[in-house]
């Protein structure tokens, strides 16, 4: 599975990116971005990798010029609502404010859709100093909500911003 823009190419999530993501989210600015108080520990990185690799779609951001692996998408399951996912992302920090991210969503949208999948929801979560990162999820067409126990999953709402965004049949 694999689908490209001018800049990107997203595709699977694969074995061989694990380096690749325990590089980037051991920066501590990623650290700070989630929630950690310090750069996180390789070991701790690789069980992240492992479980993130297998939720029901895990995408690599990989950058067409260079052919280097930049950044991640993921999707997890919104407290089990059916095509209702949790959208998590990350990109290496020297590719921010380049309108990367929003362009690789939208092409793992594509993708999912491509190979039969659904997206109803989509929930995301930042933290109220990550301007960026709210940009980036307004781009894509979420809209913020009230952190209620059916938004919130294992995030405490006072420290973060909810977002959705619903698909209809024509987006």
């Amino acid at each position: 599975m694999i689908e490209e823009t001018d800049r990107l190419r997203v595709r699977n999530l694969v074995e061989s990116d694990l380096a690749d993501y325990q590089r980037i989210l051991a920066y501590p600015v990623m650290a700070t971005a989630n929630g950690a108080t310090s750069s996180t520990a390789p070991d701790l990185l690789a069980y992240w990798f492992e479980k993130d690799r297998h939720s029901p779609y895990a995408f690599a951001v990989v950058d067409r010029v260079e052919h280097h692996f930049i950044g991640a998408i993921l999707y997890y399951p919104h407290q089990d609502q059916s095509a209702t996912y949790d959208l998590g992302y990350f990109l290496e920090p020297n590719a921010w404010g380049h309108g990367y991210m929003a362009a690789a969503v939208r092409a793992s949208w594509a993708l999912i859709r491509r190979e039969g999948g659904c997206l109803t929801d989509l929930y995301a979560d930042c933290l109220p100093d990550n301007q960026r990162s709210q940009r980036v999820l307004t781009k894509l067409g979420f809209v913020p909500v009230a952190a209620t126990s059916t938004v919130a999953s294992d995030h405490d709402p006072d420290n973060v911003l909810w977002f959705q965004r619903t698909f209809t049949t024509t987006n």
